[in-house]
């Protein structure tokens, strides 16, 4: 199932508006092969695909089953998106192709890896913690992981003057607001998940 989230109709009105619609293609085709390589990956382990959301910040895949999933696929399909911008980022530098769109491609790579929910980066800190700890206490984990890099990913913004990522901050936030309060209904999905597969 394919979503829209009311954000990113936002975010191409102000694309059109800031005449930044060229950026914001760029961003777009990034996301779609950052999402293409989880996809891929997932399909590689016969994971099956929930729904796809597409949001001003990016895109999010949703597999059946994905929270009990064994640690060694979680990690692979997480670092699934992050490996495929990467790989297209040589690809468009080595023939040549459009500066906006190398540079997004390595932006969103390495946006990615940060360990803030609901990032690749997050995934990866939850698969590798579950070799070690229980899910609830995971999750726990994560909470406060949050917190810690999404102030530093402020910080950063602040310290560097790069104000033209506040709006990326302000969602993020709210994104990290939505997972912690979903905390409880993620861990019975996870029991759920658990005792099925």
């Amino acid at each position: 199932m394919i979503k829209i989230d009311f954000s990113f109709y936002i975010a191409v009105l102000l694309a059109l508006f800031s005449r930044q619609i060229d950026i914001y293609l760029a961003y777009l085709i990034a996301i779609l092969i950052h999402e293409c390589g989880h996809l891929i990956i997932a399909t590689i382990f016969k994971w099956q695909v929930e729904e796809f959301k597409l949001s001003a910040i990016g895109g999010f895949l949703r597999f059946k089953n994905d929270l009990a999933r064994p640690i060694y696929q979680s990690l692979f399909v997480a670092f699934g998106g992050v490996v495929f911008n990467l790989i297209f980022g040589v690809l468009l530098i080595f023939f040549g192709g459009p500066p906006s769109l190398i540079y997004t491609q390595f932006a969103i790579a390495i946006f990615n890896l940060l360990p803030i929910s609901p990032l690749d980066g997050s995934r990866i800190l939850q698969a590798f913690l579950r070799r070690f700890f229980n899910y609830k206490t995971v999750l726990n984990i994560t909470k406060y992981f949050n917190i810690i890099f999404l102030g530093v990913f402020v910080m950063g913004i602040i310290a560097f003057r790069q104000e033209q990522y506040f709006i990326v901050a302000i969602l993020l936030t709210i994104l990290v607001g939505k997972f912690q309060a979903a905390i409880p209904y993620i861990y019975e999905r996870y029991k759920i998940q658990s005792d099925r597969y």
